[in-house]
């Protein structure tokens, strides 16, 4: 193996080009690069057998055999030197395969390659740059306003695009210290006493501001509601009472109050009671960071007493591109942190997320070290009976904000800065945004785009062209063949509309048997609740509390994963094959409805998870955690368990929501605005063959300067495509 990787760095100039295209081609993931390099003399055999191995090398267009198992090897080994593979994402996913597989070799050697620095934020910056140009280009060469006025509606909705990171920690983990440092300025309060209790949103502005938006009636009412479940909360909110007029603050019609940034601190500090009737705070800055529509979601401790800002919270998770979530190296793991970090791995939709340890000049490198070990054995055994693997999802750097902040101050060198860890903070969270699935989504629809509005305005010079051909060579039969053509093409859209009208009229939501699975999912729950409470009382032991909140999170995510399952699947297979359907019978549709449809699918999705409410559950929780603490016996905790899960999972009207949620007539409006779109490109298409039949008649009209005119754009159009399929 070692001659085979000697010979690979001796030839690897032979195929940088093939390397540079299986970039760009952006097909395979982690995962299946390491499965290639995993490949060796004594056990390609057993890859050569699998169908999986097979599908890896045809989406790649290569042969499965030995040279170009070989050949593929090499080019990876180029990317990962050039910097467009994740050197510890890739070893993470060659040592996973050492359970399988003997891949020791390889995964020594990848650790002794040196990677090429790249700025992930520039090359991705660059390239948006590039499609803006072919863009702005498209508006010189289009027809019409409409057209351009289309194009420029992509630029800015591209040059929209937000990016979203979300930082968490209990309280005293350093969040305002790092945030001060990532800013390089006090921005934020620091102190031992937590200064920004709320969820706080920052943003890029010229005009610096903050919005304080406050709970209203209704949600207030909620937070009431849970205190009666919680304890300290019920005290906290009893001394709040006597110390502030809450009726000035809390309205029917939520109030919100724009301050200055000097002000914040009246409002944020965990210190001022008030801070309790805020839901959130906005700020608006110029900070270089948050140039390029960075926004930091600084989120409240998670050990808030204050429930539902522990839910909103959550909605913001749910939202946000990246996690950094901050731990105290010199304290040791809490149960919060891994709770949360447990949910984080099991429901996260994010395919990795950061832990910093944060206070790490306190620590020797051996002790941080420790720290992570320890932070990760203590997650996997955790997850043993679920999937330890997941632990590979996170990745960990030590950082001291205090030494970095110093240097900005001017109070210590540059060397302090680099030992910090800041730097290296910052171009890893750059490198992970500006790589990650949402840009790498964004260039790719970007593309698709103006691919869309290129060709058609290509297909409207060249049928100008072919016309003005024709009229020279007095085929008038073939002219009037073109209005034919338009009519009937009217004639199958008219068609259309009304097929889709009666599909949607007979498709309907999935809703028969749904509400049982939900009852079914309270009983089980019920049942392995009481299970752990008579095995504990069997032992005499003890009753884990966190054990039983564990089952509740678990039993509830599988069950509700399951439900939501059924629901997508029904209602997306269906839409999924009227719409094939359709692009099968109307050609004009094919090309057109790919344009959005996974973004109209994501949104349904993301409306049927929201079916169940996060906050119901929550506060479920919080109902079970008070009855089981409760010293009661097991017959009178059984009846209290099945009162307080029945009334949560019976609140679900299933059919109802479903109505609410129109699925169906969502995905109407859908094919309604591909329908019109459509329909627009045939009217412009039809007044430009028009006014075009008008010139030709008119005999003092040029017709010949506007053939070359066309000519030209053709060609310029042609360029345009072929520097579009050459962008990454």
């Amino acid at each position: 193996m070692k001659e085979l990787f000697q010979k690979i760095w001796k030839n690897e100039l032979q195929f940088l080009d093939f390397s540079f295209r299986f970039k760009d081609k952006n097909l395979l993931d982690v995962s299946e690069i390491a499965i290639i390099l995993s490949v060796n003399k004594e056990n390609y055999e057993q890859y050569f057998l699998l169908k999986e191995f097979k599908t890896i090398f045809e989406k790649i267009a290569l042969r499965v055999d030995i040279f170009s198992i070989q050949k593929a090897q090499i080019c990876a080994i180029n990317l990962l030197k050039a910097g467009f593979i994740n050197k510890q994402e890739l070893l993470k996913a060659l040592q996973i395969l050492q359970k399988i597989t003997d891949n020791a070799l390889i995964l020594e050697f990848i650790q002794t390659i040196k990677i090429q620095d790249i700025d992930k934020k520039k090359l991705f910056l660059d390239n948006f740059d590039k499609l803006d140009l072919i863009a702005l280009e498209l508006c010189k060469l289009s027809f019409d306003e409409n057209t351009k006025q289309k194009l420029e509606k992509k630029i800015n909705k591209f040059k929209n695009l937000e990016f979203n990171i979300a930082i968490t920690g209990v309280m005293n983990s350093g969040k305002s210290s790092l945030l001060n440092a990532l800013f390089k300025q006090d921005f934020l309060g620091v102190s031992n006493v937590p200064e920004t209790a709320n969820l706080t949103l920052i943003g890029y502005g010229l005009e610096k501001e903050a919005i304080i938006y406050f709970w209203d009636k209704y949600e207030w009412e909620n937070i009431l509601k849970t205190s009666s479940f919680n304890k300290e909360l019920k005290e906290f909110i009893n001394k709040l009472s006597l110390e502030i007029n809450i009726e000035e603050y809390i309205k029917a019609e939520a109030l919100n109050q724009k301050i200055q940034l000097d002000q914040l601190k009246e409002f944020s500090s965990a210190k001022n009671k008030i801070s309790a009737l805020i839901k959130k705070i906005e700020i608006k800055s110029d900070l270089e960071f948050l140039k390029n529509n960075i926004s930091i979601v600084d989120t409240p401790g998670l050990d808030d007493v204050v429930v539902q800002r522990e839910i909103l919270t959550n909605e913001y998770l749910k939202e946000s591109d990246f996690l950094i979530h901050l731990m105290n190296a010199s304290q040791a793991l809490t149960q919060k942190d891994v709770e949360f970090l447990i949910h984080c791995l099991l429901n996260s939709r994010l395919s990795k997320f950061l832990i910093v340890l944060t206070k790490s000049d306190l620590l020797k490198k051996e002790e941080l070290e420790e720290v992570i070990k320890y932070t990760k054995k203590s997650l996997r055994e955790k997850l043993k009976n679920i999937d330890e693997n997941l632990v590979e999802k996170i990745d960990f750097l030590c950082v001291s904000a205090k030494m970095a902040s110093d240097f900005y101050k001017g109070i210590v060198n540059e060397e302090s800065l680099k030992k910090s860890g800041m730097k290296e903070f910052e171009t890893y969270l750059l490198n992970e945004l500006y790589s990650g699935e949402k840009s790498k989504t964004a260039l790719e629809a970007y593309k698709k785009e103006l691919f869309l509005e290129l060709n058609h305005i290509l297909s409207i010079y060249e049928m100008q062209n072919k016309l003005i051909k024709e009229n020279e060579q007095d085929l008038n039969e073939e002219n009037d063949q073109f209005l034919l053509e338009f009519e009937e093409k009217e004639r199958i859209l008219k068609k259309a509309k009304e097929e889709i009208t009666h599909t949607i009229a007979e498709l309907k939501n999935l809703e028969s048997g749904i509400d049982n699975l939900v009852l079914l999912l309270a009983k089980k729950l019920k049942e392995r609740l009481i299970d752990e409470l008579k095995y504990s009382k069997d032992k005499t032991k003890k009753i884990d509390i966190n054990r039983i909140l564990n089952i509740v999170d678990i039993t509830i995510k599988d069950g509700i994963n399951d439900i939501l399952r059924e629901i997508k699947f029904e209602n997306i297979k269906k839409i999924e094959e009227i719409k094939e359907n359709l692009a099968l019978k109307y050609d004009f549709l094919r090309e057109n409805f790919n344009d959005g449809f996974e973004n109209f699918k994501d949104k349904i999705s993301k409306n049927i998870e929201n079916i169940f409410s996060s906050e119901k559950f929550v506060l479920l929780k919080l109902q079970i955690k008070n009855i089981v603490s409760q010293k009661a016996n097991l017959f009178d905790l059984e009846i209290k368990l099945d009162e307080s899960i029945s009334g949560v999972f019976q609140s679900f009207n299933i059919k109802a929501i479903l109505e609410q949620l129109d699925i169906n007539g969502t995905f109407f409006v859908f094919l309604n605005e591909k329908l019109r779109n459509y329909e627009n490109i045939q009217k412009e298409k039809l007044n430009n063959l028009k006014s075009l039949m008008s010139k030709i008649k008119d005999k003092n009209a040029n017709i010949l300067n506007s053939y070359k005119s066309n000519l030209e754009k053709i060609s310029r159009l042609q360029q345009l495509r072929t520097d579009l399929l050459n962008a990454n």
